[in-house]
């Protein structure tokens, strides 16, 4: 898929971080596994960062949980590599005039220490994390709002249906990075694979 077909008539990108710009080798389900046991619930915590305060009888809990998550999250983030790739692409974005937001249900600990380590952390001009919300259209509600742009002049990318749903509620693009989600505008199998020449 050529980027500038894809960006056409924009003025800005958001984009998700783990699962759709890297993976950062995160095993989720073995997590939500260690937290309940941990916490000692059995909440299904899918999606695993909303589901915390839910399944949590008080705040003491949540803290302690989002911990367990944050230790898992600034590991796996302290081993991403930097990406050539990725920068060539941002360069591009941010070459076409393009304003750049982040949206993540990671903290931001973890969030920023990926993005300097992949080389793009400079490109982004808004990063919001799961300090700031934790439901993924409320997220890409604040990065429009910061950013100064219409949803019809945006485009998404993401890799889970709750992705998908925000978007659409919102009238954004949406592009399925890694699977094909009924109902998607774009897929593209990796972030990697937009064609900048």
């Amino acid at each position: 898929m050529r980027l500038d077909e894809l960006l056409q008539g924009k003025e800005a990108l958001i984009t998700d971080l783990d699962g759709t710009l890297v993976d950062l080798g995160i095993n989720w389900d073995s997590l939500r596994e260690r937290v309940r046991a941990e916490m000692g619930w059995d909440h299904p915590l899918k999606p695993l960062g909303p589901s915390i305060p839910k399944a949590a009888r008080n705040k003491d809990e949540e803290i302690r949980a989002f911990k367990i998550v944050e230790e898992e999250e600034i590991a796996a983030s302290s081993r991403a590599d930097r990406n050539p790739r990725l920068i060539e692409i941002f360069e591009k974005i941010k070459g076409m005039g393009l304003k750049l937001a982040l949206v993540t249900l990671q903290a931001r600990k973890p969030a920023l220490i990926a993005l300097e380590r992949l080389g793009i952390l400079g490109f982004f001009d808004v990063i919001i994390t799961r300090e700031s919300s934790l439901d993924r259209k409320e997220q890409l509600m604040m990065a429009l709002d910061e950013l100064g742009v219409d949803p019809s002049k945006c485009i998404f990318f993401g890799d889970t249906p709750w992705d998908l749903d925000a978007g659409r509620e919102l009238g954004i693009k949406t592009v399925c990075v890694g699977r094909r989600i009924d109902g998607c505008d774009y897929f593209i199998q990796k972030f990697e694979d937009l064609a900048v020449h």
